[in-house]
């Protein structure tokens, strides 16, 4: 049964890349693409507003809201003008859907408790996306707890072999690359919009996390498939260039370790907050004492919930 289906995507100052995003978007058949433009400088905005394709949406931010103010946007945007879409599936402007992704949506049967859906994400080698493996919630399954005590994140995250499979695996969260959303838990109230102020970075974990707090499962479907072009991370470590990306890094993740671990939250804490600073032996000597300080404020602000630091100043701590 055909399901009325929108994607959205966040774009900043990606032209090139977009391009190919909005290439492979177009191919297929969705009711509406709906690009939110995030104050882009590089040209974007000119390209997009030559653009005439009739189920083209293009949605032009003032000021650069992040991956998370963006994707607030236009899923806001669906929520409210496009009534009658059902589903919603968004991406960066540095992914794009692999093959006939409509077609094998609408092949899926969907049951009602399903309110969100994440796709297996791949690198252009055609490696797993490790930024983008989905996982189940150690803190709610006690197989994946006591595999994560042993094994790390190797305990809880999909394994490869589940990315060969022809059917649905329940999970607990993913990224945004690839997540599909049912509209009308949006409009029905039943959960919210993405936290635009946490900028980027884990608010599409914690935004899946609520979904699934909220009682709805989270499926992995491995027969959609995405393509990510990813270069934020060096080797697929966790090593974000330039440093400012660190500050949202450390800062959400604590977020997400309070929604996600629960009466766990401080032990939690503990035991990651340490982690953290450790990485700091993967960056340059010379990066090493500025990596420190903004991963100390980003703590700080973590800790206390403060989301309040606007976009300049952080870009500030990294230079």
């Amino acid at each position: 049964m055909s399901k009325i289906l929108v994607a959205v995507i966040v774009t900043f100052n990606r032209l090139d890349k977009l391009k190919t995003t909005l290439d492979h978007t177009l191919k297929n058949k969705f009711y509406r693409v709906v690009i939110v433009n995030n104050c882009s400088t590089d040209g974007t905005r000119e390209w997009l507003d030559s653009l005439t394709q009739s189920n083209l949406v293009v949605l032009h931010n003032d000021t650069n809201e992040g991956g998370a103010g963006g994707f607030h946007r236009g899923f806001r945007y669906v929520t409210e003008q496009l009534s009658e879409a059902e589903w919603l599936v968004c991406f960066d402007d540095d992914a794009h859907p692999e093959g006939d992704l409509v077609g094998t949506f609408n092949s899926l049967k969907i049951p009602d408790d399903v309110g969100s859906l994440a796709a297996a994400v791949y690198l252009p080698n055609g490696r797993i996306s490790e930024m983008n493996r989905p996982s189940r919630n150690p803190f709610w399954h006690i197989r994946e707890f006591l595999a994560a005590s042993t094994r790390g994140r190797y305990g809880f995250h999909v394994q490869d072999d589940a990315y060969q499979l022809n059917t649905p695996v329940d999970i607990d969260t993913s990224s945004f690359v690839g997540c599909f959303v049912r509209l009308s838990l949006i409009r029905d109230k039943l959960i919210g919009l993405p936290r635009k102020e946490l900028f980027i970075y884990a608010d599409d974990i914690i935004y899946v996390l609520e979904i699934r707090k909220a009682g709805f499962r989270h499926w992995f479907v491995p027969t959609i498939g995405f393509s990510h072009d990813c270069q934020t991370l060096i080797d697929q470590r966790d090593v974000y260039h330039p440093l400012w990306k660190a500050y949202y890094t450390y800062r959400n993740r604590i977020e997400m370790y309070r929604i996600a671990s629960g009466i766990f939250y401080p032990l939690i804490l503990l035991i990651k907050i340490p982690s953290f600073f450790v990485t700091a032996r993967h960056y340059e000597r010379s990066e090493r004492r500025q990596f420190v300080r903004i991963t100390a404020r980003a703590v700080r602000d973590g800790i206390f919930r403060n989301y309040s630091m606007p976009h300049e100043r952080v870009l500030a701590l990294g230079k």
